[in-house]
This record gives structure tokens, C-alpha cells and sequence, in this order.
């Protein structure tokens, strides 16, 4: 949800909102509907990709899935419907710790890695891959509109010291989004 990862996707996956066979363009809601938070001043700090990640947030966690395509990124696939709502259905909470801007030129003039940590039920299937409970997300503009991207593994909270060829994004169909589902 506060990323994508591209293989793996079915056919049925691959409609576009409102076109033929398209789904319905919301899933449906967990029990309990998690919510988001900002940190103190983050909003003021830097006020056009902190819109855009709570656009981001309300569109995922109401459940709309075709608003969600819409604000991922062109350079990948986003996340599968069904994967989406496992994601959905798995977090309880998020709060957007940070946003700072970071120079990726190959990406765009301006880009921003977004880290929020996320709160999990303790009976959550959906888990980060790394012993860390925050997931980063780059946002930029790309077409002239606001898109998120997942942050490369350098770049997610916890990993090592990221050196210059890590700064780019995947441009592989490897997904390097950090949620891991553990399996019934």
C-alpha cells in the first residue's frame, strides 16, 4: 500500500479503472480502518509532497484501489488487487515520520523519500522484510502529476549506507517493496 512490486500479476489483474471487466474501484473494508498521522511540522516543512502522500494515504485507506494505480508510478506495475487489500487489511496504522529531499536526477528534478512507520495487529499475515517497523516510498512528479515509487532496498530504513549506484530505483520487474506475507 505505501508501495508497489510489479511480477507476479494475473491477467484479471490488468484491467484499467472503469474499463471492460474492470472491477469494482474500491475493496472491501477491513473490520477496523487504519489511519494515518504526520509528524510535527512536516506539513509546513515541505507542503506539496506532504499533500500528495496524504492524498496517497486517504486513497489507500479507503479501500480504492483504481485511485491508488492512479497515484503509483508509471515505471512499475503497482500492486496486484489482491495483494492491495492484503495490505489494506493488514496494517492497523501509519505515521509519516519524515520527508526529505533527496537528489535523483535520473528519477526527477525533485524527489522526496517519504518513511513512515507502519503499526501492525499482532495477527497481521503482512510483515516488513527487515527488523524494522518503518517502509520509505519516493515521491516526485512524473508527467506532470505526483506518483509514488517505492524507495530501493538502499534506501529503506535500516539498510546500510547507500552508495551512489544504489540512489536509482529498481528498473528491473524485481520488487523491491519490503512487505513480506507470511503464508497461511
Amino acid at each position: 500500500m505505501v508501495g508497489n512490486a510489479g511480477c507476479g500479476r494475473k491477467e484479471s489483474d490488468k484491467t484499467s479503472a472503469g474499463g471492460p471487466g474492470a472491477q469494482s474501484a474500491y475493496v472491501p473494508p477491513p473490520p477496523i480502518k487504519p489511519e494515518y498521522t504526520f509528524a510535527e511540522g512536516l506539513r509546513e516543512k515541505h507542503p506539496a509532497p506532504a499533500m500528495f502522500v496524504q492524498q496517497f494515504l486517504e486513497t489507500c485507506l479507503a479501500g480504492d484501489y483504481a485511485g491508488y494505480r492512479l497515484l503509483a508510478s508509471r515505471r512499475r506495475e503497482p500492486e496486484s488487487r489482491e495483494r492491495f487489500t492484503t495490505i489494506y487489511h493488514g496494517i492497523r496504522g501509519l505515521h509519516v515520520e519524515s520527508i526529505e529531499q533527496h537528489s535523483l536526477p535520473e528519477l526527477a528534478e525533485e524527489v522526496y523519500l517519504v518513511v513512515c512507520k507502519v503499526d501492525f495487529p499482532p495477527d497481521s499475515k503482512v510483515k516488513l522484510r527487515r527488523k524494522t517497523d518503518k517502509v520509505a516510498i519516493l515521491a516526485f512528479k512524473e508527467e506532470g502529476e505526483w506518483r509514488m515509487l517505492p524507495a530501493p532496498a538502499a534506501m529503506q530504513p535500516g539498510s546500510e549506507t547507500m552508495s551512489e549506484s544504489d540512489r536509482a530505483p529498481a528498473t528491473t520487474s524485481a520488487p523491491t517493496y519490503p512487505w513480506d506475507e507470511e503464508g497461511p
